[in-house]
Parts: C-alpha cells; sequence; structure tokens
C-alpha cells in the first residue's frame, strides 16, 4: 500500500490512493478515502469500544466484548443438565462431550480408521456408539439400572434421548433431579473410564462391582 509499518492515521491519510488486485488492500483503501473525507481534528485519539449494537462507546465491558468475540448461537435446553449448581467439573465435561456426540466411540474411529475396531468391548456388539454405550449396552443398562431405577419411578429408561429429557424434568423435584443429573454424569465417567480401560488391556471391572463404587 506504500504505507510504512509504524506510521499514523494521519501518515498514511498523507499516501496516493492505490487500487490493488486483493481485496482486503482495497478495504482499507476506502477506509482511509472515508476518514480523509470526513477531515482532521487535533484533538487527540481516543479508545473506543464496538459496543450492543455495533455502536461504539468509551466504557469496556467483558460481556459485550465476549459476546462480540464468539458466535451467537441459540440456547439449548439441555445445559441445565450439564452444567449445575455442585457439579463435578470433570464428570460435566465428559458429558457434554456425549452429549454433543463428541467421544471416540467406534463408529467416530470408523470414520478416521477403517481397520480400527468399533466393537463394544463393554458387551461385544459389533458397533459402537454413543447411544450404544449410553445405556442400550448390557452392561452399561445394568449399571444405570442399579444406580437409579428407583429415582424417576416409571419415568426410568435407558434409551439416550429419554433420559436426557429425565435430566430436565422438574416434576421430579428439586433432590431426585440433583441426584438423576449427578448419577448421571458420574455414570458417564465412570463407565467411560473402565471402556478406556479394557481397551489398553486392563482388568474389566463388573457392572455390580462398579455400582458399588459409584455408589459409594
Amino acid at each position: 500500500m506504500g504505507i510504512t509499518l509504524h506510521a499514523t492515521v494521519d501518515e498514511a491519510l498523507a499516501h496516493n490512493i492505490w487500487r490493488h488486485v486483493t481485496d482486503i488492500l482495497n478495504q482499507m483503501e476506502t477506509a482511509l478515502e472515508n476518514i480523509h473525507s470526513k477531515g482532521l481534528i487535533e484533538a487527540s485519539d481516543i479508545v473506543l469500544w464496538k459496543g450492543k449494537g455495533d455502536q461504539f462507546t468509551t466504557n469496556f465491558s467483558s460481556k459485550t466484548t465476549w459476546k462480540a468475540t464468539r458466535g451467537i448461537r441459540p440456547k439449548v435446553d439441555w445445559y441445565k443438565g450439564m452444567w449445575f449448581s455442585q457439579a463435578t467439573p470433570k464428570y460435566s465435561v465428559l458429558a457434554w462431550l456425549a452429549i454433543k456426540n463428541r467421544l471416540t466411540t467406534g463408529d467416530t474411529m470408523l470414520s478416521w480408521n477403517v481397520g480400527a475396531d468399533p466393537s463394544c468391548v463393554l458387551c461385544h456388539e459389533p458397533l459402537e456408539t454413543r447411544n450404544h454405550l449410553f445405556f442400550t449396552c448390557k452392561y452399561s443398562a445394568e449399571v444405570w439400572s442399579g444406580l437409579t431405577h428407583k429415582l424417576p419411578s416409571r419415568k426410568f429408561s435407558t434409551t439416550w434421548e429419554v433420559v436426557i429429557k429425565l435430566l430436565l424434568d422438574t416434576s421430579l423435584g428439586n433432590d431426585i433431579l440433583f441426584l438423576i443429573r449427578y448419577t448421571f454424569q458420574l455414570t458417564l465417567h465412570s463407565i467411560w473410564t473402565d471402556r478406556n480401560s479394557r481397551r489398553h488391556g486392563e482388568v474389566a471391572t463388573s457392572s455390580a462391582l462398579l455400582v458399588c463404587f459409584i455408589d459409594k
């Protein structure tokens, strides 16, 4: 652009306007032209922060800046079941990965490597998926059932979509809802840990023993 790296705006405005092959350089030339057309003033420059509605103000807001630097998406309803008071962060993060279907289950590994073993090491089902692992797998179903089948009573289920709805069911009462949410996250973490241990050749933990461990 013919402008030195450390030039001031005043010095940049003094250069001859060029046209470039690169669009971003042309946008910069246009911006300089717009400033030049408004004229310069002698007052000192001030820092302005981009705020709500793309309005520039002298006040800094961390909340507004955070929103301006990330993509805004609709709030999902399941977040209440992931992030709640007294939750354990490492359990919440794993549950969040599971609900986003980002865990390296067998079907995911196949998409990376066609030679990978996609079977479930817990029950030897040919294809391990997120929904199978939580909780239609015979092993994980026994663990989940052993821990929670009495909590939601007739609403108990081992189907992923139904379980997620249970995490949001306020009709169960605060105490039951907390127990289901916390047990859900701890169970996911425990089953995932045991699953990974088995894949690395470690001794398997029986479903009854895992239930006792989680319950304790």
